[in-house]
């Protein structure tokens, strides 16, 4: 990066009704890239079924909640969580500029105001979002694991300080 470039800021909200479908499109690139390669039709499939905008619709209207973060001007990540204590997805496009760690403090911020006893957020992690997810304080709790052709890694964060 050029000294005079001006960095892109990031800035972090809800996602608002409407954008179901541009944060969609973001999920299916993301996951087309560096997931869909290590998972088998079934798994695609399934994945497709959890990831579509009338799923995302239907999971809000039960509690969840959807952030999105943007990049300068684009859109650059999605967390879904859903309730009581759930990363449901979170897909990031603009790497290395702590958008994710970003998406799961505000997550956590909101999260925490609704229900401030909530010891820990839980995520079933992709394999290739291992290491992301233990950069930003999540650890397994079992073995990997494959569900209707979905692979995935149990993992933890303890929002009381305490590893369990």
């Amino acid at each position: 990066m050029k000294e005079d470039a001006p960095m892109e800021s990031t800035t972090y909200r809800e996602m608002v009704n409407g954008e179901e479908e541009a944060v969609n499109a973001l999920v299916e690139g993301v996951f087309n890239e560096f997931v869909a390669p290590d998972y088998d039709d079934e798994g695609i499939a399934e994945f497709f079924r959890f990831a579509n905008p009338d799923a995302m619709k239907e999971r809000i209207r039960s509690g969840g909640f959807v952030l999105v973060a943007e990049y300068g001007d684009r859109l650059a990540g999605v967390l879904e969580f859903t309730p009581p204590n759930s990363i449901a997805m979170l897909f990031v496009t603009v790497r290395r500029r702590g958008i994710a760690k970003g998406l799961l403090s505000q997550a956590m911020k909101k999260v925490l105001v609704a229900n401030p006893s909530l010891s820990k957020l839980i995520v079933h992690s992709s394999p290739y979002a291992v290491a992301v997810y233990e950069k930003m304080g999540f650890h397994s709790t079992g073995k990997a694991m494959k569900e209707n052709g979905i692979e995935y890694v149990p993992m933890e964060l303890s929002l009381n300080g305490e590893n369990a």
